[in-house]
This record gives C-alpha cells, sequence and structure tokens, in this order.
C-alpha cells in the first residue's frame, strides 16, 4: 500500500484491536531517560497532587535539559554543576518567549529538587535558576463582539451528528465560560438534569457545581438523542469516527473552536482557541455592568489579580480616568 491517511489507519487498527481481531500492541521498550521522567511524573503526581496534564508539561520541559546536559542515567546527576544549569537556561530562554522561559525555569527548578529530595545530586542547584522578568498585563485579552459570537454559533450545522456536538460544545464555552479541559472531562454522571446543573472537574482538581442554562440543556440534550455515537465510554462528547474515543484534555476541544472560527469567516483576531470564548464571556459582563468580583467568581478565579485585566477592555471607563495632555487637548 502507498500513501493513505496513516490516522484513518491508525483508526481502523485501534477499531481492530478493540474487536480483538488483531493483537493489542505491544509496549514499547523504557529508555532510561524514559525511566527518570517517569519517577519524576509520579513524584509529582504523589507528593504535589498534579493532575496528568501538568504532570505532562512538566516532563515536556525536562527532557530537552536531561538530553542537553547527556544525562543516561541516574548517575549522571552527580556531575551536574551551577554553570551546566545556568548555561541551559541562558541558551534556552535567548529563543523563546518571555513565557515561555518563566514556565521553562519554573519546571527545572522543581526538577532539580526532586533531584535533591531523591538524594540524586547533594547541592541546591534549584536556587541557582535564574528569574526570568514577565510584566503582567502588558496585552489585552482576544475577545469576540456579540454579534461575531453569534455568527460562530450560527454556523454550526445542527442538522448533522458532529454539528449539534459543536453547537452544545461552543454554548458550554461562550455561555459558561468553561476551559477546553473542563469541556472534554465532562461525562454523562456529571450532569443532573433534575436540579439543572453539572459537575465539572475544574483546574488543581478542584470540583465545581455549575447550573445548566436552558439554551444549554436543550442543545446537549439534542446532541444525546440524536448525535452522540452508540458507546459505552461515559465522556459526554464523543469523536464522530469510530473508535468513538473521548477527546484529549485540550487539543481537541480547541480545535473545534478554531474550525468554528474558520467556518464564520472570522480571521481578524490573535488567538483562535476555545480560550476566546472565555475571555469574550468576561468582556461581555463587564460592559453589562459586573464588578470584577462577580466575574471572578463566574469565571471561578482563585487569583483576583486574573481578572483584573479585563478592565482594559472597558475603554469607556477608562477615558473618564484620562488626564489632559499638556499643551493639549484630552
Amino acid at each position: 500500500m502507498r500513501g493513505g491517511d496513516p490516522a484513518a489507519i491508525g483508526r481502523f487498527v485501534e477499531v481492530l484491536r478493540e474487536a480483538k481481531i488483531v493483537a493489542p500492541a505491544l509496549p514499547l521498550p523504557s529508555s532510561p531517560t524514559d525511566q527518570i521522567l517517569e519517577r519524576f511524573r509520579a513524584y509529582l503526581d504523589h507528593r504535589h497532587g498534579l493532575n496528568a496534564r501538568s504532570c505532562a508539561a512538566y516532563v515536556k520541559f525536562t527532557r530537552p535539559f536531561l538530553r542537553d546536559m547527556s544525562i543516561t542515567g541516574p548517575g549522571d546527576f552527580a556531575q551536574l554543576t551551577t554553570a551546566d544549569v545556568l548555561g541551559y537556561v541562558e541558551r534556552r530562554a535567548r529563543d523563546a518567549s518571555a513565557a515561555t522561559a518563566v514556565a521553562m525555569c519554573s519546571r527545572l527548578r522543581s526538577f532539580l529538587r526532586y533531584l535533591q529530595v531523591e538524594g540524586l545530586i547533594a547541592n541546591d542547584l534549584a536556587a541557582c535558576v535564574p528569574s526570568v522578568k514577565k510584566w503582567r498585563f502588558t496585552a489585552l485579552p482576544t475577545y469576540l463582539s456579540a454579534a461575531q459570537l453569534e455568527q460562530v454559533l450560527q454556523h454550526c450545522d445542527q442538522n448533522t451528528a458532529s454539528g449539534r456536538r459543536d453547537y452544545a460544545i461552543l454554548l458550554l464555552l461562550s455561555r459558561l465560560g468553561l476551559r477546553a479541559q473542563e469541556v472534554a472531562t465532562l461525562t454523562l454522571d456529571d450532569i443532573d438534569w433534575r436540579a439543572g446543573q453539572f459537575r465539572i472537574q475544574g483546574k488543581g482538581r478542584q470540583q465545581a457545581i455549575m447550573p445548566l442554562p436552558p439554551d444549554v440543556g436543550a442543545a446537549i440534550a439534542a446532541y444525546l438523542q440524536s448525535g452522540r455515537p452508540v458507546s459505552d465510554r461515559r465522556q459526554l462528547f464523543l469523536k464522530a469516527y469510530p473508535p468513538h474515543s473521548g477527546f484529549p484534555p485540550t487539543s481537541g476541544i480547541r480545535d473545534i473552536a478554531g474550525r468554528a472560527l474558520r467556518r464564520a469567516g472570522i480571521s481578524d483576531i490573535a488567538h483562535r482557541g476555545s480560550h476566546i470564548f472565555r475571555h469574550s464571556l468576561a468582556t461581555e459582563l463587564l460592559r453589562s455592568g459586573a464588578a470584577l468580583t462577580q466575574i471572578s467568581q463566574v469565571l471561578r478565579h482563585k487569583d483576583h489579580d486574573t481578572t483584573r485585566i479585563y478592565a482594559k477592555v472597558d475603554l469607556a471607563s477608562l477615558r473618564t480616568l484620562s488626564q489632559p495632555w499638556p499643551g493639549g487637548v484630552q
């Protein structure tokens, strides 16, 4: 066979394995580096209670460090020096954005502390990881206007199964400000139809009870009745093609949001992921007169500073605070 669709072939093989027509995939041999990273992941999970997504992010930033330092086994860590760590940070930070550099340094400190806790290094190398300056609240949040949001929703073809699914997902993002991971991890058991509410798994494994507005509930019911594939999986939203698995924690919902924006012809925005719907809800609440504390409660922000960024989009109120320019008009 030549060419073909590798993704389609992979899904076909997965269906055959679920039907036990072909043997299950053999586990790939674990390299010494993989073993180190797996122990670090288990440490983050058990000691700090990080969820799978956060653990994966820490491992992602740690792998290049092991490669650059030529770490092939636990015994190599004893040779690490302060100069090695500083040199690595300087090289990596030079080619990364401020946000990426900050994340890299934070993950690297955690890994070096882990190595000291496990007795693999004697010195506190985490203390030598420099801080990268990143000014907070320098950018404006990207958001959709009410007309643009309505345009996106109208371009969901609710005559198709995938269209009904996408419409329900977009309502959860835009009406309730859910994060992509919170939508992807929703299960059938999370919805209490009688009480008109549902449960979500928020950041830091924190659960929250959310109201189920009538239009959102109707969209989910329409998907369940005439859209959701027959499956014994408990995730609420499933992929339209076999084997009808659930979506990854973030990428699947993000891709649905991106396609919806493209269908609606909206391209003049900086960010085209699912988080723009959360920003749009906060902006609309602010313009409707809601206080920042109320918006913080709706979005479930732990840090009120996170909510204050939306004050910058209320230009009408900000103009009343501006001072006359010396020698000119206001």
